[in-house]
């Protein structure tokens, strides 16, 4: 078996010329042979090679059409086998070709399908962080739903407890109103100005006679006021005249809760105490920044330290009061006569 150029020419070559066929075999030397004229075998070769026998180049190469029986039974038997090598060896590549193509479209439709498992996986994963967001937002919703549904049966329960006839009920009834506003910002206002109404309905009535009053105010009433002390105060957000803080003002005007000794540090802040019954209250360290104490009776009140800066105390009766160091602070409030200023 002779050996074989395996460089990308065309195999074989036949050229008609004089009457004979000329096989040229990968550039190697030609085999001439008679064949007839007739034959029609072999198509003429491009003039361009100037008819040498070499094969011209690759773009003026003349396609051959397969040799039939007689040329192949004319061509000497071992050009003969080297061409069947050749015939092989382009087979073979053509195989290898084929199959290079067959490789790269499956690693093409595996690339594909790759991209579509990956850009399918990140839309699961997306739709799952969606899902689980909406979930938690609608279990956050429900939460939210289920406190403020409890939040408001305990306040109903707490207001029905405060019309009881028993006081202890309506004390517990007053620290349980303490308790939901702990619990529920947007409450302390309206347990708030509950509690205050609360002490305006139970404290002694305007009839009774000053001779006639309690010693102490009632225990529920007391726990109110207590309450109510503890609270913050609303501030509203806007300034007044004086530059502080408008808050939304607690309504205890005209009470009657003459030696109430528990008022010590309580916050009432912008209170309507106009007309209260106030006499030997205990009020230390209380916070009355803007309180409205016209006509109020404070004789014989504890105010040490408390802060009465801008409160109005026009017409209230001081007599008997210990004001304390506060008593600086009372100089710049509206007041009436007969203040007294005790030490």
């Amino acid at each position: 078996m002779l050996g074989v150029d395996e460089r990308p020419r065309c195999p074989s070559r036949a050229v008609a010329q004089s009457g004979q066929v000329s096989v040229s075999v990968a550039g190697r030397s030609s085999v001439t042979t008679d064949v007839s004229e007739s034959s029609g075998a072999v198509e003429p070769e491009d003039p361009a090679s100037g008819g040498s026998g070499d094969p011209a180049p690759d773009n003026d190469r003349v396609r051959l059409r397969p040799p039939g029986q007689a040329e192949l039974d004319a061509i000497p038997a071992d050009r003969r086998l080297e061409l069947l090598d050749l015939e092989r060896q382009h087979h073979d590549r053509e195989l290898q070709r084929q199959e290079r193509a067959r490789q790269q479209r499956t690693q093409s439709r595996h690339q594909w399908f790759n991209s579509v498992g990956i850009l399918a996986s990140v839309l699961f994963t997306a739709a799952g962080l969606v899902a689980t967001a909406l979930t938690l937002q609608a279990g956050q919703d429900e939460l939210r739903t289920s406190k403020e549904s409890q939040i408001t049966d305990r306040y109903t329960r707490a207001a029905e407890q405060l019309g009881s006839t028993k006081p202890e009920v309506r004390t517990a009834a007053i620290y349980a109103l303490e308790r939901i506003a702990a619990d529920s910002t947007r409450d302390h206002y309206t347990i708030r100005s509950l509690l205050a109404a609360f002490v305006r309905e139970h404290d002694p009535s305007a009839r009774v006679k000053a001779e006639d009053l309690p010693p102490e105010p009632a225990i529920d009433v007391t726990a109110a006021l207590d309450v109510v002390g503890r609270q913050p105060v609303l501030e509203i957000g806007a300034l007044d005249s004086a530059g502080l803080l408008t808050v939304a003002r607690l309504d205890l005007h005209a009470i009657r809760i003459p030696r109430y000794v528990s008022g010590g540090y309580a916050n009432w802040r912008g209170a309507l105490l106009r007309n209260a019954d106030l006499h030997q209250v205990s009020l230390t360290f209380a916070h009355l920044t803007n309180t409205d104490l016209r006509n109020a009776n404070l004789h014989e009140a504890d105010l040490r330290e408390a802060n009465l800066s801008q409160a109005d105390l026009r017409d209230a009766k001081l007599s008997g009061a210990n004001l304390g160091v506060s008593a600086s602070a009372v100089g710049d409030c509206p007041v009436g006569q007969g203040i007294a200023r005790g030490g």
